[in-house]
C-alpha cells in the first residue's frame, strides 16, 4: 500500500503545484481567491485524467490488444475534460473578473487552450505509465531470473550429495567385503567428508583451504581401496588458501580421473593435480593416465555436465574450461576469475 500511495501522492502534489503556476498570470485580472480556485479546478481535472488513464484505460485497453477502443475512450476523456474546464472557467471564474478588458478572447481560443493543456497532460500521463511499466517489467524479469538461477543451483547442489554418498558407500563396502583393516578409518573419513558436504557446501562459497581439505580426505579414501601406494599427487603450495570458491566444483574431475585411470590397479597409472592462484584468478589442473583400452570419450564422465551448468550459472564469462585427451593422457584445465 505504501509503495503504491507514495508515487500517486507525489504526482498529485506536482500537478497541484504546476496548476497553480499556470494560473498565476491571471492574478492581474482576478482576485487571488478566484485565481487559486481556477488553479484548483485545473488540478482536479488533470488529476482525474491521470487516474482514469493510469488505473482504467491503460491497463484495461492499451495492453489488451484494444488500442482502437483505448484511443476512442481516451479521446472522449480529453474532450470531456476540455469542455468541463471551459465551462468551469466561463461559469465560475469569469463572472468574478476584477475589471473588463476591451478585447475578450473568443470562446474557441479558450477551448483550444484547455484542449492543449489536457493533451499535454495526457501525453505526460501515458509516458509516465509506460516508463513505469517497462521499469517494473525489467525488475520482475530480473527477480525471475535470479529466482530461476537460485533454484537451478539448489537442484545442481542436490545432485552432488547422492552421487558422493553412492561412491563413498561403494568404497566402504569394498573395504569391508575384503576384510581390510582400513574400513574403520574409511568410516571416520566418510564422517568428515559428510560434514563438509552437508554443512559447508550449503553455503554459496567456501575457502579454497576447506575445499582442499575435502579433496585430501577424498584422496585418502581412494588410497584405502588398494594395498599398494597409488601414484596420486596434489600440489597447492602456490594457491591462496583464503580464495572464495563455489564448493564441490573440482571433485567430479577428480572422480573421473580415479575412475578412468584405474589408478588403484593399473601399473604405471597416475593422477596429478595442482592449484595455483594468479591475482584474482584461480587455476585448477588435473591430468591422469589412460589405459590402452576403455578410454573415455573426450569431455565425458561423471558429473561433468553438472559442473558445466554450475560454471555457467556461477561464473558466466568468468571461467575457462579445457578438456583434452592426448597420448594416453587426459587433462582438464579450469581457470576461474573469482572476483
Amino acid at each position: 500500500m505504501q509503495k503504491n500511495i507514495n508515487p500517486l501522492l507525489t504526482k498529485i502534489l506536482i500537478i497541484v503545484a504546476l496548476s497553480m503556476l499556470l494560473v498565476i498570470p491571471a492574478s492581474n485580472l482576478f482576485p487571488w481567491g478566484i485565481t487559486l480556485l481556477m488553479g484548483g479546478i485545473t488540478a482536479i481535472l488533470i488529476i482525474l485524467l491521470f487516474l482514469v488513464n493510469e488505473y482504467l484505460l491503460m491497463p484495461r485497453y492499451f495492453f489488451r490488444k484494444s488500442r482502437s477502443r483505448y484511443i476512442l475512450l481516451n479521446t472522449a476523456l480529453i474532450v470531456g475534460l476540455t469542455l468541463l474546464h471551459y465551462l468551469a472557467d466561463e461559469l465560475i471564474i469569469q463572472p468574478h473578473k476584477a475589471y473588463e478588458v476591451h478585447d475578450n478572447p473568443p470562446a474557441l481560443f479558450l477551448i483550444i487552450r484547455s484542449l492543449f493543456l489536457f493533451l499535454m497532460a495526457n501525453f505526460i500521463s501515458i509516458t509516465l505509465y509506460l516508463s513505469n511499466t517497462v521499469r517494473e517489467q525489467a525488475v520482475r524479469e530480473k527477480n525471475l531470473k535470479e529466482e530461476k538461477l537460485g533454484t537451478e543451483l539448489k537442484l545442481l547442489k542436490a545432485q552432488i550429495n547422492p552421487h558422493f554418498i553412492f561412491n563413498a558407500l561403494n568404497n566402504i563396502y569394498a573395504l569391508t567385503y575384503s576384510g581390510s583393516q582400513k574400513a574403520p578409518e574409511s568410516v571416520l573419513k566418510l564422517s568428515e567428508m559428510l560434514r563438509y558436504v552437508f554443512y559447508d557446501c550449503s553455503k554459496d562459497t567456501v575457502r579454497l583451504k576447506e575445499e582442499i581439505e575435502y579433496i585430501e580426505n577424498f584422496i585418502a579414501f581412494q588410497q584405502m581401496k588398494s594395498e599398494d601406494n597409488q601414484n596420486i599427487t596434489l600440489d597447492y603450495s602456490k594457491a591462496a588458501a583464503d580464495t572464495l570458491i563455489a564448493p564441490m566444483l573440482f571433485v567430479p574431475f577428480i572422480e573421473n580421473a580415479f575412475k578412468f585411470s584405474k589408478v588403484e590397479e593399473a601399473s604405471g597409472a597416475y593422477v596429478d593435480m595442482s592449484f595455483f592462484t594468479k591475482g584474482k584468478k584461480l587455476c585448477f589442473r588435473i591430468e591422469n593416465s589412460l589405459p590402452s583400452k576403455g578410454k573415455p570419450a573426450s569431455g565425458q564422465g561423471l558429473g561433468i555436465p553438472n559442473v558445466r551448468q554450475r560454471l555457467e550459472v556461477l561464473y558466466p564469462k568468468r571461467h575457462e574450461l579445457k578438456i583434452e585427451e592426448k597420448n594416453q593422457t587426459f587433462r582438464v584445465v579450469l581457470n576461474i576469475q573469482t572476483q
